[in-house]
């Protein structure tokens, strides 16, 4: 992992959940023959920045998967109250291994159509604009991938409960950028999962 020292933007890969609508643990899931959590997380590293995962359900097998990947690893014990206590979690330990970090760019490890030109446009705009909260959106709703700058660590650490940090993103309003995602599928369900191999093949037939 890149050292905590020189670290600007951490990304924060949530990976706790127990994945009750999709009737069990999505994040071993396999996705052309690689763990859903693991294809994240190895992807994300090609952004060149530290990530940090967040996990809880299922802990021992989704970290053994995990586990030769140069990234750090958080679990959260009290991962049943919600991805609130997750993310806080995840933001506790982020302050204390990355002192110097500018902002937290907060993933979920059921996102994994990653969309690297559009994380590239966030980080290139927190650059430029620090103090923003960067959210993307898809059908006018927003959620993760969301970038919040340092000044927000302290609110992330004290979430809990099952709403993330909605409550952050309305209560910043005023300072929320948010930009469009056409691809982030959300793998909630079988079904979901069902959508992002169809789009992993188109995809394999263009390139």
């Amino acid at each position: 992992m890149p050292s905590p020292r020189h670290a600007s933007v951490v990304i924060l890969l949530l990976a706790a959940g127990e994945g009750h609508r999709f009737g069990g643990a999505k994040q071993l899931a396999d996705l052309a023959g690689e763990p859903m959590a693991r294809r994240v997380a190895r992807t994300l590293l090609g952004a060149d920045m530290p990530v940090l995962v967040v996990t809880g359900a299922y802990a021992d097998d989704v970290e053994a998967i995990l586990d030769d990947l140069p990234l750090g690893i958080r679990r959260c014990e009290d991962w049943q109250l919600g991805m609130g206590q997750s993310l806080a979690t995840g933001a506790r330990e982020l302050m204390h291994a990355f002192p110097e970090a500018s902002a937290a760019l907060v993933y979920l490890a059921d996102q994994p159509m990653v969309d690297m030109p559009l994380l590239d446009r966030m980080i290139q705009r927190h650059h430029e604009a620090p103090d923003r909260i960067l959210a993307t959106a898809q059908h006018d709703v927003q959620g993760p991938p969301v970038l919040f700058p340092r000044d927000c660590f302290d609110a992330l650490a004290s979430l809990s409960g099952a709403h993330g940090a909605r409550s952050l993103l309305q209560q910043h309003a005023s300072r929320v950028e948010v930009f469009s995602s056409q691809n982030g599928i959300d793998v909630d369900t079988p079904e979901d999962l069902r959508r992002v191999h169809v789009a992993l093949a188109v995809e394999s037939r263009k390139s």
